[in-house]
């Protein structure tokens, strides 16, 4: 006999499923040849700085968008089918109107009690729903749930902002010199001198060049080189608090959090014959 979150799990599993196939959708994109990212390292700003400056186009194909908001689209649906069970359990019909709340002030939480979002939910579940709602934490913009509701509700009037070529570097740099350079008679016996660092974290490319990070120097000094490995990879544009949060991974943890928040509930349904 079918147990009443089976629709609830249906829904995550095909949108783990989709993930999959966008995750091999995405590194058939990145490991395009020639590639859609390309780093080159050059002196910048009068030779007291050493960059590295990644181009590409900035924008992916429409279709990951598309493939990414059917996946938030079941997350959000998962969580809809939950209410439906829910009101079913406590022997109420459901209506279009049942939906699961997910409110950042408690004020449009009791506005969604009004509106019966939940109306005939049982005590212990209405807890549990007000439990998860993303006003119980410090930070409602920033909360799984905020975004699944966030992402779902844009994908309805337009794509998913993902964003090509945000691109990063490896954690190892390897820093030499040109001995060409290094042996001039106007450079002989000089050294260069670093006095600092751009700032570190992923950049979103384009096509004139984004600087993913420099080495900041004293005096120019041309026979300085550096050399590090390109890590391109699609992001979120915004995802809550977090700028150019990565795609595949960030999704990943998404679901992961939709997933949590559905078991737990699957205690009011204990009494339900398996």
């Amino acid at each position: 006999m079918p147990h009443p979150m089976d629709g609830c799990r249906a829904k995550l599993e095909r949108a783990r499923e989709t993930l999959d196939a966008l995750e091999l959708e995405v590194a058939n994109f990145l490991s395009k040849d020639p590639p859609p990212v390309r780093l080159e390292t050059k002196h910048i700003n009068g030779g007291l700085e050493y960059a590295f400056i990644a181009y590409g186009e900035p924008n992916p194909p429409l279709r990951i968008s598309v493939i990414a908001g059917e996946i938030v689209h079941h997350m959000r649906s998962s969580l809809d089918h939950l209410i439906y069970a829910l009101v079913i359990r406590n022997g109420v019909s459901p209506t279009f109107q049942h939906q699961f709340p997910i409110c950042s002030t408690e004020k449009d939480f009791r506005q969604a009690g009004e509106r019966c979002q939940i109306k005939g939910v049982g005590a212990n579940a209405r807890r549990l729903i007000r439990s998860v709602q993303p006003f119980t934490t410090p930070t409602p913009d920033d909360t799984i749930l905020y975004v699944v509701s966030q992402y779902d509700n844009a994908d309805k009037h337009r794509l998913l902002v993902v964003v090509t070529a945000v691109a990063d570097l490896g954690q190892t740099v390897t820093i030499g010199t040109s001995g060409a350079i290094s042996e001039t008679e106007e450079r002989k016996g000089k050294l260069p001198n670093i006095v600092g660092f751009g700032e570190m974290g992923p950049k979103k490319v384009s096509g004139e060049g984004t600087i993913v990070w420099s080495i900041k120097l004293a005096e120019p000094a041309p026979e300085f080189t550096a050399d590090a490995s390109l890590v391109p990879q699609l992001a979120l544009d915004q995802c809550g608090r977090v700028r150019f949060a990565p795609l595949i991974p960030t999704l990943r943890n998404i679901l992961a959090g939709t997933r949590h928040t559905i078991e737990l509930f699957a205690g009011e349904f204990d009494a339900h014959a398996l």
